[in-house]
C-alpha cells in the first residue's frame, strides 16, 4: 500500500490557518476579556496556557488519519452535538451582545451579513482563505491596538478564586478539542504534517489572535457595565467586525461536521433546542440584570458550561479506553458510561452553577471533583472477556 503523500509546506501553513481561525470560537475572542476583567491579567494565563497546549497536543496524541477517523466513527454522535453547540454560540452571541458593539440591533444584521459572505467567500478558497481570515483578524486586531492602546482592566478578585478556576480551564481546553470535527478534518488531510501544523496553528498563529483580545478587553469591560458608551469609545465597531467575522467563518467550518451526522437526528435537535433556549434567555437578559451580570453575559456563561463541562465530561468517562480496551459507548458497557456521564454532570451542574454564574469560585473545586471520581464507575476488567 503506497503511503499518501504529504502536504506541501504552503498547504500545511494553510491548515495551520484553518485549525486557529477553527478554534477561534467567540470563547477565543471574548473569554480572556472576562478573565482579565474578572481575575487580571493572570487570568489571562491561565486561558492561554491550557488552550494553546491542550489543542496543540491533539496533533501529537492523536496518531494518525485512521486514528482520527475512529474517533469520529465511534463518536460520530457527540462530534455533531459539539458542532451543534458550537454553531448555536456563535449565533446566539453575535445577536446578544453584538448589538453592544454595533449600537443598534439592524447593524448587527448588516455586518453579521457582510461577514458572512466574507467568510462563505473565504471558505470556497480552502486553506487560502483561512490564511486570509486570519490576516483579516490581525490587521483590525492592530487597528483596535491603534485605537485602545494596551490598557487592561482592573481587578480586585483575590489570586485565589483564579487557582480555584484553573484546574476547570485546565479540564475543559484539554479534552475539548478530541470532539472538534474541524480538528479532526485537518488531521486526517495532514498526515504526517499534523504534528507541524498543530504546534504552528495553536502555538503561533492562534496564541497571536488570542494576545490581540488584550488591545480590546478594557473598553469591552466597559460596555458589559454600560452598553450605552458605544458611542463614545474608540475602535468599539472595528471590534464588533472582528469577532463577527470570527463568528461567522467558525460556523461555516462546523457546518459540514452536523451535516454529516443525518442518520441521527439528536444533533440537529440540540442545535435548536440549543438556539431557542439561548435566545430566550438573551431576549430575557436584554430587559433585566440577573445575578448582576449584564447584557447578555449569562447566556454566554451558560453556552460555556457545555464546554467546561458537559464536553469534557464525555471525553474524559466515554473517549479514554478503559483497562480493558473498551472505546466508545457502544453494548452494555458503553450504555453503562452514558448513565454514569449523565449522573455526574446531574451532580456537578450545581457547583457549576455556584462556581461561574453565582461567581463564588470555591465550588468549581467539588464540581470538578465529582466529574473526575466518576472516571471510577466505568473502570472495564481488568482482562478483555474471553469470546
Amino acid at each position: 500500500m503506497i503511503a499518501p503523500a504529504k502536504p506541501s509546506l504552503p498547504a500545511t501553513l494553510g491548515w495551520a490557518c484553518y485549525l486557529a481561525c477553527s478554534w477561534t470560537w467567540v470563547i477565543g475572542m471574548f473569554l480572556p476579556v472576562l478573565l482579565v476583567r474578572d481575575y487580571g491579567v493572570w487570568g489571562f494565563v491561565a486561558f492561554a496556557l491550557p488552550n494553546v497546549l491542550g489543542a496543540a497536543a491533539m496533533g501529537f496524541v492523536v496518531s494518525s488519519p485512521e486514528h482520527s477517523r475512529a474517533i469520529t466513527t465511534r463518536h460520530a454522535t457527540a462530534v455533531a452535538c459539539f458542532s451543534a453547540i458550537t454553531i448555536a454560540f456563535q449565533v446566539v452571541f453575535l445577536f446578544s451582545i453584538g448589538t453592544m458593539f454595533f449600537a443598534s440591533e439592524r447593524l448587527t444584521y448588516v455586518y453579521a451579513a457582510g461577514a458572512l459572505v466574507a467568510a462563505a467567500i473565504a471558505g470556497l478558497l480552502r486553506g487560502v482563505g483561512a490564511a486570509l481570515i486570519w490576516i483579516a483578524s490581525l490587521v483590525i486586531l492592530a487597528l483596535a491596538w491603534n485605537g485602545n492602546g494596551l490598557t487592561l482592566p482592573r481587578s480586585e478578585a483575590p489570586p485565589t478564586d483564579l487557582l480555584l478556576l484553573a484546574p476547570v480551564c485546565v479540564f475543559g481546553f484539554a479534552l475539548c478539542p478530541y470532539l472538534d470535527g474541524t480538528f479532526h478534518r485537518a488531521r486526517v488531510h495532514l498526515g504526517a504534517r499534523a504534528p507541524l501544523a498543530f504546534a504552528l496553528g495553536f502555538g503561533v498563529l492562534f496564541f497571536a489572535m488570542i494576545l490581540g483580545t488584550l488591545t480590546y478587553a478594557e473598553p469591552v469591560a466597559l460596555l458589559l457595565q454600560n452598553p450605552e458608551l458605544a458611542v463614545m469609545l474608540p475602535g468599539v465597531l472595528i471590534i464588533g467586525c472582528h469577532i463577527a467575522l470570527q463568528a461567522a467563518y467558525t460556523s461555516l467550518l462546523h457546518i459540514p461536521v452536523l451535516a454529516s451526522a443525518k442518520p441521527s437526528r439528536l444533533p440537529v435537535a440540540v442545535f435548536f433546542v440549543a438556539l431557542i433556549v439561548g435566545a430566550a434567555i438573551s431576549a430575557f437578559c436584554w430587559y433585566h440584570t440577573p445575578w448582576g451580570i449584564t447584557f447578555g453575559e449569562l447566556t454566554y456563561r451558560l453556552f460555556m458550561s457545555f464546554y467546561g463541562l458537559v464536553f469534557p465530561a464525555y471525553a474524559w468517562l466515554c473517549m479514554i479506553p478503559t483497562r480493558d480496551g473498551h472505546a466508545g459507548v457502544a453494548g452494555p458497557q458503553g450504555r453503562r458510561k452514558l448513565g454514569v456521564l449523565i449522573l455526574a454532570i446531574t451532580a456537578a451542574t450545581p457547583c457549576y452553577w455556584l462556581g461561574f454564574i453565582m461567581r463564588d469560585e470555591f465550588w468549581l473545586v467539588p464540581g470538578l471533583v465529582v466529574v473526575l471520581i466518576s472516571r471510577l464507575l466505568v473502570r472495564g476488567r481488568l482482562y478483555p472477556a474471553q469470546p
